[in-house]
């Protein structure tokens, strides 16, 4: 958690205790010598526009799908952000090649930023820090995206947090109230466009803070497909020297996490290398035929672990490996159709908040599908996990970021 809430909260509170209309406001107005009733009696005081409350749309943003290469409003690579270009050149090419084919390889002309995260506490809990994240994906020039992709991760002060938290709230009033709705593509940005007053607004608020000074990781999702589906899965980030160097994963080390996918007929199969078992073991469920083999205890117990991976209360992201959080959407949702099981039958596992939580599209019904926040092709891919995270953030910023007016 932030270790300080900048007076944000005192100051919320005790300008809402002002407002009540007795004690030292009345006051006030007898010393401005307002105590006759004729000048006392002006109407009701203009209060201003109620608190924002932002949603899960408000702090996990993703773009409507470009019609083209060319389409005006997205930003790429070489935008400049007040702190730098937002991927420099050299910082991109550290990404590996892979035997990966042209149709879906990672070129920098190509990318795009097609989502936008905020995290008010990135990191380990132990040491968390505000966050700015945007996700690229290259596109073809009729703009459909290939399936691959690069994540971003800014690194924020509390000041600037508290700025880009105030900028949302701002950018909210643009347009219609989404505070309730689920996570799915922006419903402002299909509305208005993403050159409209909302995307404007948060294009002048994202480059305000973020470039190549505070560039502190970037990890990738690379498609490579020769006979089966292959993808790599990797990171490097910024080190305490100042270059780039590749990032310790989780059950992985300092390398990169391979998934094969093969589909039978009727079925799937996933094939992690390496494994990474842990924390979590779900590898009773990577296929439809260990799934069918399995005991009804194993199966439970394999459910179980993707709901805990699911649960951003149980694990922050750099406390699991890549592969399981990428395929835990699928899986788990084919394994309750195959098996009926239920994560409401399952406690504490799921993570739980008073939002809604409903997964839009075809994350959990497409197994070609590894993305967490993008698009597969033309289709819209918004994994449970990222909507739990999304959650658990409002949370957080409710906490230490809190609404006034």
């Amino acid at each position: 958690m932030l270790k300080r809430l900048l007076c944000l909260g005192f100051v919320g509170a005790s300008w809402l205790g002002g407002c009540g209309g007795g004690g030292a406001a009345d006051a006030g107005a007898v010393d401005a010598g307002l105590s006759d009733a004729g000048a006392a009696d002006t109407g009701p005081v203009d209060a201003g526009p109620p608190p924002v409350r932002l949603g899960l749309n408000d702090v996990s943003v993703l773009f409507p799908l470009p019609e083209s290469l060319e389409a005006e409003g997205y930003l790429g690579p070489q935008d400049m952000g007040a702190r730098g270009v937002l991927l420099p050149q050299e910082v991109f090419d550290q990404v590996p090649t892979f035997p990966v084919m042209p149709a879906d390889g990672l070129l920098y002309g190509r990318l795009r930023v097609l989502a936008i995260r905020v995290d008010t506490c990135g990191g380990l809990p132990s040491d968390c820090h505000p966050e700015l994240r945007m996700v690229m994906q290259p596109l073809n020039p009729n703009g459909l995206a290939r399936d691959s992709a690069l994540h971003l991760f800014y690194r924020l002060t509390p000041e600037a947090m508290t700025a880009v938290v105030a900028g949302l709230r701002e950018a909210h009033r643009l347009g219609d109230d989404t505070a309730a709705m689920p996570l799915s593509v922006h419903p402002t940005l299909a509305a208005q466009g993403v050159t409209g007053a909302y995307g404007a607004a948060l294009r002048r608020l994202v480059l305000q803070h973020v470039g190549a000074e505070n560039l502190l990781r970037v990890t990738f999702f690379l498609r490579a497909p020769p006979v089966q589906e292959v993808w790599f899965f990797g990171g490097f980030e910024r080190g305490k020297e100042g270059p780039f160097a590749p990032m310790t994963i989780v059950g992985v080390g300092r390398g990169n996490q391979r998934v094969i996918l093969t589909q039978t007929e009727g079925g799937y199969s996933f094939d992690f290398t390496p494994v990474a078992a842990m924390p979590e073991d779900g590898r009773a469920l990577l296929s439809s035929s260990a799934a069918a083999a399995a005991s009804d205890e194993a199966r439970r117990a394999a459910f179980g672990s993707f709901l805990r991976v699911e649960n951003p209360r149980r694990y922050v992201p750099d406390q699991l490996p890549c592969a399981g959080c990428h395929v835990a959407a699928f899986v788990r949702s084919e394994v309750s159709r195959r098996h009926g099981l239920s994560a409401a039958t399952f406690g504490d596992d799921p993570f739980r908040a008073e939002r809604d939580l409903t997964m839009q599209g075809t994350a959990g019904e497409n197994a070609s599908s590894l993305r967490a926040f993008g698009y597969f092709r033309a289709e819209p891919m918004i994994a449970q996990r990222t909507i739990n995270e999304s959650a658990a953030v409002l949370e957080h910023l409710e906490r230490t970021y809190p609404a006034t007016r």
